[in-house]
Parts: structure tokens; C-alpha cells; sequence
């Protein structure tokens, strides 16, 4: 399950994960993401990750986060704020794997994830 924290047209995309990315949420994640391209050419992604139980394995995180992949020609960085330490690896290998220029950060420093990612909030 996932939650839009942002304008559709924003520059920097901001999604909330709570549970399994279903075919569904991705398809929506996937309109999200290129009305936002096709405004600004490219974009930045925030996606926070909270109590996310089957998130068990970076391999689960690269599955759910493969709407990223797909964009990530048109990603400029993405930030990914979470609730376990041990994530900062698995984000840190999406990153190598996607392409995309990705950091960690942990639920505490949200702000510093805005920043960042060049926005302030």
C-alpha cells in the first residue's frame, strides 16, 4: 500500500510504502511518476518506508521499489527514509543495481532527506 505525500505535478515525488506494492498500486505509482516527468523532464524521489513487515529481503525491496528502476534514466536521486539500519545496504545495493543515485536515511532525518534531495520542508 502506498500514499502520494505530494502534488501529482511536483518536481520531487513523494510516496509513503506501508505494505506490499500490489499490480495496482504500481500501476498508479507509474501515472504519478510520468505526469511528473512529463512536466519537468526529470525528477527526485522521496520514498518513505514504514512498518513494512514483508519487507524481509533486499530482494523484496528491489521488487517493490521496481517502479524506480523503470525511471530511473529520469530519476535524478532518489532518497529512501526508513525504521531499521540494516535497510542502508539494501537501498545502498538498489542504487548499484538501478542506476540511480539513491541514499538512506533513517525515520529521525526526514528533513535531511528533503535537503538532500535539494528541496526544504
Amino acid at each position: 500500500m502506498f500514499q502520494n505525500l505530494g502534488e501529482p505535478s511536483a518536481k520531487t515525488v513523494a510516496l509513503k510504502i506501508t505494505g506490499a506494492i500490489t499490480r495496482r498500486d504500481s500501476e498508479k505509482i507509474t501515472r504519478i511518476l510520468d505526469q511528473s516527468i512529463s512536466k519537468h523532464g526529470s525528477i527526485k524521489l522521496l520514498v518513505i518506508i514504514q512498518h513494512y513487515p514483508s519487507l524481509s529481503s533486499a530482494e523484496s525491496l528491489y521488487e517493490d521499489l521496481s517502479f524506480a528502476h523503470l525511471y530511473s534514466d529520469r530519476i535524478e536521486r532518489m532518497a529512501v527514509v526508513g525504521d531499521r539500519a540494516f535497510k542502508n545496504t539494501w537501498v545502498a545495493l538498489f542504487g548499484l543495481f538501478s542506476g540511480l543515485e539513491t541514499e538512506y536515511f533513517d525515520k529521525s532525518q526526514l528533513n535531511q532527506a528533503w535537503s538532500w534531495l535539494g528541496e526544504t520542508k
